[in-house]
């Protein structure tokens, strides 16, 4: 018995796709749809494949059917790829990503997918080549979840707005100052927490040292006495709970604290709390507390 044995498949090539390109050039895509969907993109050596999933893209968009179109340019752009069309692919994508969030595109013609359109866009902003329409995806998933109260969210895209791919884009002064938001938006007023107004408070000052004259300074310097107020209302918090608990010695330290003063060698917050209200507030219980002592 002699076996028998046989090579791959051989893979199709651009001239396999002439036909689609063809109607398509003549505006027949409904015709153009069908032959592509006669083939899969695995059908097709590697630059063809490229050219399969823009030229679907391009059809499904003509024919309005943007939940396809979106699939076969993602596909597209997930694969290295000439600039120029890799920019209308991307060019495309952010222009339904930002339709979706808007609920301008429907699915059933009934229900909004802004989930859709989050993905959409996150996947631009992570695997797109053109750094603006990079940026601007992720500067709508950062509002998108910041409107949402989504702050952990919010931070992670505003941060990623920050790094050095984006410089010189536009984006670093709102960035910045939304980066400081998210902060503020995370610190719990009813349970203060040290650490998140500590973060919301530097952030808040990195944003005023950076930025000048920035578009947000009026609101941001705002922010920051608010914050600087709330830290030191923290630390007298936890003065308050060492007076309960008999603890003169830690209650003193964070009076200390809380009034901007230098104690026990800790300096860290001096030049953050000096001057606001709690601040005013803890040096009169700190001095009760000493006399008392």
């Amino acid at each position: 018995m002699v076996g028998s044995c046989s090579g791959p498949p051989q893979q199709l090539s651009i001239h396999d796709l002439a036909e689609a390109h063809r109607l398509a050039d003549l505006g027949d895509f409904d015709a153009a749809e069908d032959v592509l969907d006669g083939f899969d993109a695995i059908d097709f050596d590697l630059p063809t494949q490229r050219d399969f999933n823009l030229l679907y893209g391009q059809v499904a968009d003509a024919l309005q059917d943007w939940n396809t179109a979106i699939r076969y340019y993602e596909a597209y752009m997930a694969q290295t790829g000439p600039a120029q069309r890799a920019r209308e692919a991307e060019q495309r994508l952010l222009h339904y990503g930002t339709g979706l969030l808007a609920g301008e595109y429907k699915v059933f013609w009934l229900f909004a997918d802004r989930g859709r359109g989050v993905i959409t866009l996150e996947n631009l902003a992570l695997l797109g080549n053109d750094p603006q329409m990079r940026a601007e995806a992720m500067a709508r998933v950062a509002e998108y979840h910041y409107n949402g109260k989504d702050y952990d969210d919010a931070l992670i895209f505003y941060a990623g707005l920050l790094q050095p791919d984006f410089q010189g884009l536009g984006w670093e002064d709102s960035a910045s100052f939304q980066l400081a938001m998210c902060h503020y938006g995370l610190i719990k007023l009813k349970s203060l927490n040290g650490p998140s107004v500590r973060f919301a408070l530097e952030q808040f000052r990195a944003y005023l040292e950076f930025f000048p004259g920035g578009l947000h300074r009026v609101e941001a310097q705002r922010k920051y006495e608010i914050c600087s107020d709330l830290l030191s209302q923290y630390h007298t918090m936890v003065g308050d709970y060492y007076v309960r608990i008999g603890n003169d010695i830690g209650a003193m330290h964070h009076f200390a604290l809380a009034a901007g003063e230098v104690s026990q060698g800790d300096a860290s917050i001096a030049d953050l709390v000096g001057g606001t209200n709690a601040a005013k507030e803890a040096k009169v219980r700190l001095e009760a507390l000493r006399i008392d002592s």
